[in-house]
């Protein structure tokens, strides 16, 4: 592939997250050339370590840098974890370089591809960013160090990390990534006002539009709304047992299905779409609209908003299956084999058990581990999100990570933004004129 077709697929990634609230100011990556006498995993004494030879020791400071999104609390949170793992390895210097919000993020990384030696240790990216980068050969594969023979060095416990999660970092069999700050989709629900109505918690697509109604009846308001349309159609569509890739007909019988099932809550009211509010959270605590299916990373937003106004709950979403969202960390080749060891040790630390209930409890984000969720001191949060992640992770899956398929994704959701915005819309004239648009995304 060639290095402008790689730059037009990654600047398609960058239009998702172009309005998303801006960070700390860019600042400049730092570089270190430190030597360092290491030993090497599988290289024979005396000869050069081969490609696939992982270095399983340091024996001098090694610096490592790490390209992020995060701000606010997330930021502080990272901060706080970064400062305990250099305590503990002080050997080990790891510079945080804030790149703004995850649009800025995905612009550094495509404009600093040009000069892959000036590329960061480790970066924060959407699997979707980094499909260029592995055609490129410009990521690491992680499995020689998750997998490593030396059971110390290995990873610990990989298997303890949520199935769906380890699965969205694999591309063509290879573990290119660990995950990092992670959600996945629930109900946010008014409880007091379905307790005041009697109404059970939707376990189906079927029960969530019955509810809907009744709730529409009792109190003239909408009963719910997604936070994404697009996740709302790729995993509608998922359980149906129909995989969202290039095979797809956006005509067929599943993908009307999917487009009426939204269609017919918006001409009867008892569903609405996030419009100009761009998010339900604010609808939602506005007690403008009963329940509403987002992020379960928007606790914070929830609580806020709701204060003494009324009690809310959350329930895990509303089908088998629901979607794994948020970042992963990834290693860059440039990275020298020092480095991926340093930035490795890093990586686990950030993801063992204690380390990922901090990081929980900080952010909102989920655990990424089994062991993280049913330890008792993330049992014992206050989060309404808590005593339902078990359930709610229980069956996670990911978008197919093949080109084409982030620019398909924000195709539907713009398709089904217009199309839901009046109940005077023909959804098969719609996604009729849609084929077209969609077919051609998975050329990209």
């Amino acid at each position: 592939m060639n290095f402008k077709k790689l730059l037009a697929l990654l600047l398609i990634s960058v239009l998702v997250f172009t309005g998303c609230t801006s960070g700390n100011e860019t600042t400049e990556p730092e570089t270190s050339e430190t030597e360092t006498t290491v030993e090497t995993e599988g290289a024979e004494e005396g000869t050069e370590a081969t490609e696939g030879d992982v270095v399983t020791e340091l024996t001098e400071p090694v610096e490592i840098t790490f390209w992020h999104g995060m701000s606010g609390g997330q930021e502080e949170t990272l901060t706080s974890l970064t400062d305990k793992f250099m305590a503990e390895n002080p050997d080990i210097k790891v510079s945080l370089q804030n790149q703004g919000n995850y649009g800025d993020l995905s612009q550094k990384l495509i404009a600093t591809m040009q000069s892959p030696n000036n590329l960061p240790t480790i970066t924060q990216a959407y699997p979707d960013w980094v499909l260029p980068m592995v055609s490129e050969g410009l990521l690491v594969d992680l499995d020689p160090y998750i997998n490593n023979a030396d059971e110390e060095f290995a990873f610990d416990n990989w298997d303890d990390i949520l199935e769906g999660l380890r699965q969205g970092v694999v591309i063509d069999g290879v573990t290119y990534g660990i995950p990092f700050n992670k959600s996945t989709e629930v109900i946010w629900y008014n409880k007091t006002l379905m307790d005041e109505l009697g109404l059970a918690i939707p376990t189906t697509y079927e029960e969530l539009a019955e509810v809907s109604k009744q709730i529409y009846e009792a109190k003239g308001i909408p009963g719910v709304g997604f936070d994404s349309l697009s996740n709302f159609y790729t995993t509608y569509l998922y359980n149906k047992g129909i995989n969202y890739d290039s095979s797809l007909d956006i005509t067929g019988p599943e993908s009307l299905e999917a487009a009426n099932y939204h269609m017919d809550g918006i001409k009867e009211g008892y569903f609405r779409i996030a419009g100009t509010d761009k998010y339900l959270s604010g609808p939602f605590t506005n007690e403008q609209l009963a329940m509403y299916i987002g992020s379960n990373a928007g606790e914070s937003y929830v609580s806020d908003g709701a204060a003494d106004k009324f009690e809310y709950a959350a329930a895990p979403y509303p089908a088998d299956s629901s979607i794994q969202q948020g970042t992963d960390i990834y290693m860059f080749e440039s990275a020298t084999p020092e480095q991926r060891t340093a930035a490795y040790l890093f990586l686990k630390y950030l993801t063992n058990t204690e380390s990922q209930i901090d990081w929980a409890l900080g952010t909102g984000y989920m655990p990424i581990r089994t062991s993280s969720i049913e330890n008792e001191r993330y049992q014992s949060s206050e989060s309404k999100i808590v005593p339902i992640l078990a359930e709610a992770t229980d069956n996670l899956y990911t978008k197919p990570l093949v080109p084409g398929s982030q620019q398909a994704y924000n195709d539907v959701g713009t398709m089904l933004e217009g199309l839901l915005s009046s109940p005077d819309n023909n959804v098969e004239e719609a996604l009729g004129n849609f084929k077209a648009t969609f077919d051609s995304a998975w050329q990209q």
